[in-house]
């Protein structure tokens, strides 16, 4: 990894030593997976705010306010205008999206619509992340990295094959273009920042450039931080030394090939509790965490009807936990090896015109679990196993003008995909499925300002490897002769395990749905060049052989009774259950050149089917505003973000889930935020390329909780980021 960051620094300073021979603007980027989202503000007074544009929705550019589904985006500027220190600061206005896990960066975990780990597909670039485990996080990245975010909320099997029955969270880390001056050719931005609710400091340094066909960029930060002090006032111990980076090399001789090679990279070197998740008091450890991921994305359009996109990639990933009193380490490994191929066919008849997309994917995982405090070297709980899946998908994007002589345009979206997978782990049977995941999805646009939409389908997930083959101690309590005065004997007999139990007959997730909602847009509603938005749905969801983790804590009668062996404190293992959910999301925007205001509202219910009992992972009702004042006289900004949680009772199936019952109090918090990056027009443009960020989050220091995860969230947080970029070339 060493060698790796070394050479990412070299990058940067490579891609400014061309500046001298640079002689023209980057070109605009090379598909649409890489384009940048429209900018948030207007640049000038009278000038639309740009509208959004989502990509992951139909693998194709299309305006987010009228796609048939509900789908968040966030341009670069808004990403800097956040001050993240992790990705789930960049989804609190997002209607049903949530992190779980506790505040801990490498145990955060996504959750949308109620459906969190697995069922919530992550992309970073467009590739695949396959990274799951019990307790750890899914995320190697950092935000200051970002050029865009897109959060697709709902099942989307159609198109991606096993997993985003919640959602679709994609990243896309920035590319030359998005940092490049107007008629710049070559650019150095530094960045440093700080956060006091964990001590957290930000150095970061990209250098880019375009030269002729080639663009370059390349991007090494730090992050080094401590305990989290939290809302309740307690600190929660965490210590993280983050070194992270990125280079990309583009290569477009023609409107008709590009071809771009990426490399990212992640090390966190923590002290924390073997499980990152909750409060964890236990034994603090060293981790090692790694995650390296190299891919490439080629285009082709040679012809009308042949535009190929190709993305190949590999992903290393571990995690290593070292005891430093013993040198025991507790090791996992995963590597993800795939691709995916796509081609688009642009068509129109008479009043219909579209685009027909055809494509495949393959992918293959490979764990590796070990412990080097054993004989046997295998570690509990990290089953070694691989599984490979393939699928092959067709989706028409039709749009009908005068739809049956009606007024306006129809938007028609049907498609299906075909999926085979495959699982298997040594001494255990294998694990064979198919799939088959149809959609259709439609926006009805009778007039400019009003549309109405739904989408209705199936969709998937099959069952990973972590669930099939789990084995081995989860983990250990007193033997119950300890838990009172101890008769004679007892303390001899120390503790009990908890023991993991393959399921190798799982079945995969399959999930009927349906959404319905609609929208307005106004253009120039109280002055010129403003904007109003709104948009609003209601969705169903019936998800047959939802996995779910059981654990059931008992006692035999034999650790009761002389010589109070065998005993053993139950077990785990993961089952299929029949669940339903459902919920209504609510979003409005009013942005003009001097306000912006932003309102949000989310509500989900969840349950086992034909049962009393609520499905984990749910988010309270929620309900979000943002004001932001403009203030173009000297390019700056400033705003208040308010968030209302209600009241929270759940009650689970006290066989399978613990606690039985979840009760959590509503709370409100406050965050303050405001921008500064002034141009060529204030001070006669001697601070031009400075940008500073600063907030404050949870200004009224707020003890409360997200999800349950026996920890309070991060308390008042003072924070700011501070970047100066250089143009050359101009």
């Amino acid at each position: 990894m060493t060698l790796r960051i070394l050479v990412l620094g070299s990058a940067c300073a490579l891609a400014l030593s061309g500046a001298a021979f640079a002689d023209e603007p980057a070109p605009a980027p090379a598909s649409p997976s890489a384009q940048p989202a429209p900018v948030a503000e207007a640049a000038k007074e009278d000038e639309k705010p740009a509208e959004k544009v989502t990509v992951y929705g139909t693998k194709n550019p299309r305006a987010a306010q009228t796609y048939p589904g509900m789908v968040d985006v966030l341009d670069q500027d808004q990403i800097q205008g956040s001050v993240s220190s992790t990705p789930s600061d960049l989804v609190k206005e997002m209607p049903n999206v949530e992190f779980g896990g506790g505040p801990r960066r490498t145990g955060e975990t996504p959750v949308i619509r109620g459906l969190g780990g697995q069922d919530v597909l992550v992309l970073i670039d467009g590739v695949r992340q396959s990274w799951t485990s019990g307790h750890d996080g899914r995320f190697f990245l950092d935000p200051a990295l970002l050029a865009s975010v897109e959060v697709i909320r709902g099942p989307a099997s159609a198109l991606y094959g096993s997993g985003p029955l919640g959602g679709i969270m994609g990243f896309r880390t920035a590319n030359a273009s998005d940092l490049l001056e107007d008629g710049a050719t070559a650019g150095l931005r530094a960045v440093i920042g700080y956060q006091d609710v964990n001590d957290e400091f930000l150095r970061a340094l990209t250098g880019y450039t375009h030269q002729g066909d080639f663009d370059f960029i390349g991007s090494i930060g730090q992050r080094s931080s401590g305990d989290i002090k939290l809302g309740s006032g307690f600190d929660l111990a965490s210590d993280d030394d983050i070194v992270n980076g990125f280079a990309k090399f583009s290569y477009a001789p023609s409107d008709t090939f590009s071809v771009r090679v990426t490399y990212s990279g992640f090390q966190n070197d923590a002290v924390e509790p073997d499980n990152g998740q909750g409060v964890s008091t236990g034994v603090l450890l060293n981790k090692s965490i790694e995650s390296n991921q190299y891919s490439a994305e080629v285009r082709w359009k040679p012809a009308p009807l042949i535009d190929l996109h190709f993305i190949p990639y590999h992903i290393e990933g571990s995690v290593e936990e070292v005891d430093p009193a013993t040198g025991d380490a507790l090791i996992r490994e995963i590597e993800t090896s795939g691709f995916s191929l796509d081609n688009r066919m642009p068509f129109s008849f008479g009043s219909v015109s579209g685009l027909v997309t055809v494509g495949g994917e393959w992918y293959g995982d490979e764990q590796v679990g070990r412990d080097t405090s054993l004989v046997s070297g295998v570690r509990s709980g990290v089953p070694s196993g691989e599984d490979t899946f393939w699928g092959l998908f067709a989706q028409i994007e039709a749009t009908v003008e005068t739809p049956l002589g009606l007024p306006g345009e129809l938007t028609l979206i049907p498609g299906i995909r075909y999926d085979s997978y495959e699982a298997s782990s040594t001494g255990n049977p294998d694990k064979a499925e198919t799939a088959v995941s149809p959609k259709i999805a439609a926006t009805y646009q009778p007039v400019d300002w009003f549309f109405v939409f739904g989408n209705a389908g199936k969709a998937f997930r099959a069952p990973g490897i972590n669930e099939l083959y789990l084995s081995g101690v989860h983990f250990e309590l007193p033997h119950p002769c300890n838990f009172g005065p101890p008769p004679p004997g007892c303390a001899a007999l120390g503790n009990v395990v908890n023991s993991f139990v393959p399921n190798p007959n799982l079945d995969p997730e399959t999930s009927k749905y349906w959404e319905a909602g609609a929208g307005l847009s106004f253009d120039d509603v109280f002055t010129t060049a403003d904007v109003l938005r709104f948009k609003g749905s209601y969705w169903s969801q019936d998800v047959d052989d939802f996995i779910n983790l059981a654990v059931r804590v008992s006692f035999p009668a034999t650790c009761f009774f002389p010589p109070r062996v065998p005993c053993n404190a139950g077990t785990a293992t993961a089952n299929n259950v029949d669940a339903e959910l459902k919920g209504s999301e609510i979003e409005a925007r009013y942005d003009s050149d001097r306000l912006r205001v932003q309102l949000g509202w989310g509500t989900v219910e969840g349950r086992e089917r034909n049962a009393p009992f609520d499905l984990t992972s749910l988010p309270p009702d929620r309900f979000t505003a943002s004001l932001m004042l403009k203030l173009p006289e000297i390019d700056g900004r400033i705003g208040v973000r308010t968030e209302f949680a209600d009241d929270f009772l759940k009650n689970y199936n006290p066989l399978t889930s613990d606690p039985s019952v979840e009760r959590r109090d509503g709370y409100t918090t406050v965050d303050l935020f405001a921008t500064w990056a002034p141009g060529e027009d204030v001070l006669g443009g001697a601070l031009h390329g400075l940008r500073l960020d600063a907030g404050v989050d949870n200004v009224m220091d707020e003890d409360y909780e997200r999800s349950f995860e026996g920890v309070s969230e991060p308390g008042r947080n003072f924070k700011f980021t501070v970047a100066y970029s250089l143009a050359f070339g101009g």
